[in-house]
């Protein structure tokens, strides 16, 4: 086979040649990642449609800039069909573009369904303080803030990150460290997710355009197709190499 491949490519360009094995390589690792993925709508009221990636163990969905701008009386709100029950990570790529005003912010709520009241609250804000607010309300509790970053508070280098499990509690990623670790919360079922970014309806905007993304794990998360792209990644790349490689050591 890698003779017959070395006298189709050594009639054409080298790079040409490496193009068309990086191309072939991306639709292999592309193959592999969605053949067990499933598109569908979801949807919280008549007005509000979310694309959606869906397997067993993980959910994946884009909220466009234009819905992070509702009011708190009216939230953008993400409802998953069966809560995310005890083991599960949410990880926020926030990739919006926020007017420099102090008011301009994202509010992200993980909640239960009702009745219950226990959510966790996330207030990222927009002008070039970047602070972070992480809160946290329960039935016995109440509204409590349990971590506040008036300065660079959090960060685009990675994804902001909510996770939970039964031992561990509840814990909270700026985008680069640990800001809320291992915190108590005698089970954490998550529901549905909100997002706004305006105290009322008459307040400017706070958004001007970018989307924010969110990629839901729970369960057993070696059973999600998104908890081994790093491995298929490294894969595909690495399988790139080695047979470039082996065809130039061949020429």
């Amino acid at each position: 086979m890698i003779l017959n491949l070395e006298k189709i490519f050594s009639s054409y360009n080298p790079r040409c040649c490496y193009l068309l094995i990086a191309v072939l390589s991306i639709v292999l690792v592309s193959s592999i990642f969605f053949q067990n993925l499933s598109f569908s709508q979801s949807a919280n009221n008549d007005t509000q449609n979310f694309q959606t990636i869906k397997t067993d163990n993980s959910e994946n969905f884009v909220i466009p800039f234009t819905d992070t701008n509702a009011d708190r009386r009216n939230p953008v709100q993400y409802v998953f069909d069966e809560p995310k029950s005890s083991n599960w990570i949410v990880s926020i790529f926030n990739n919006l573009s926020y007017y420099n005003s102090p008011d301009s912010k994202t509010i992200i709520k993980l909640q239960e369904r009702p009745p219950s009241e226990k959510f966790v609250e996330l207030m990222l804000f927009g002008d070039q303080s970047k602070r972070f607010i992480v809160s946290v309300n329960t039935n016995e509790t109440g509204y409590i803030r349990m971590y506040e970053n008036s300065q660079d508070g959090w960060s685009t280098d990675g994804p902001i990150m909510v996770s939970h499990a039964n031992v561990q509690g509840l814990t909270v990623t700026n985008g680069k460290r640990i800001v809320l670790d291992k915190l108590g919360m005698e089970g954490f079922d998550v529901g549905s997710i909100s997002v706004y970014g305006k105290d009322d309806s008459s307040s400017p905007d706070s958004t001007y355009g970018g989307s924010i993304e969110f990629q839901v794990l729970s369960g057993d998360y070696s059973q999600s197709v998104l908890y081994f792209m790093p491995l298929v990644m490294v894969v595909g790349v690495g399988g790139i190499v080695i047979g470039l490689l082996i065809w130039k050591k061949r020429r």
